[in-house]
Parts: structure tokens; C-alpha cells; sequence
């Protein structure tokens, strides 16, 4: 959740660049805006191109929720894995199945105390 944290601060900073009546947001607004971040699994490029979407699709007086930025930076990821080429998907399907199995493998480590090379 650490890095929903600092991509929520920055989110929150950029709609403040954006709006100068923007309140000062305090770590419980960060904290519940990092929670919508990490819900939906939202990477740092997403949730800053979803401000900039929410304040091109709002007018005067949009007062950004936590909703509204999840639904723009989900609208954005899905407008961009959209437009990927084949080989673009299957390089993102491999990174991540390599970020899983590096996962899986530090969570079995961590219970024998030791590293497993399974090479």
C-alpha cells in the first residue's frame, strides 16, 4: 500500500496544480484516495493521465472524489491495453506472470527461512 500512498500524494498534489481552490489534503485523504489506488490496482502513469482526464471532462466547480479518479485512471488503462499489439500484450502477460512468480517464491522462502533455488 506504500506505493498507493506516495501515487495518491502525487495525484492529489496534480489536482491542486489543477484546481488552486483545492484543499491541503491531510493523510487521512491520502490514505483514503491510496485505498481506491490500490484497490483497482492503479500504476502511477494511469492515476496522474486520470487527472488530467477528470479536470478535461469537468468544468468549473468538479470537486474530484476518490471514484472519480479511479474511474478515469481505470478508463485510461483499459483505452491503452485496448491499443496494444499483440506482442505489447504478451510482453505486459509475461512481466507480470514473472512479478507473481517472484512473489509466490519469496512468500515460500519466507516460511523455510532460507532461499530455494529451483533452477
Amino acid at each position: 500500500m506504500t506505493n498507493a500512498i506516495e501515487t495518491a500524494a502525487q495525484a492529489l498534489a496534480k489536482c491542486a496544480a489543477y484546481d488552486p481552490w483545492f484543499p491541503q489534503p491531510n493523510r487521512a485523504t491520502v490514505a483514503a484516495w491510496a485505498e481506491q489506488i490500490d484497490h483497482w490496482k492503479l500504476e502511477l502513469p494511469d492515476v496522474l493521465a486520470g487527472v488530467a482526464k477528470m479536470y478535461a471532462d469537468n468544468g468549473n466547480g468538479f470537486r474530484p472524489l476518490p471514484k472519480d479518479l479511479a474511474d478515469a485512471a481505470r478508463a485510461i488503462r483499459a483505452d491503452r491495453t485496448q491499443r496494444e499489439s499483440a506482442a505489447e500484450r504478451e510482453a505486459r502477460e509475461d512481466r507480470r506472470d514473472a512479478q507473481l512468480a517472484q512473489r509466490n517464491m519469496a512468500a515460500l522462502t519466507s516460511r523455510f527461512g532460507k532461499s530455494i533455488d529451483y533452477a
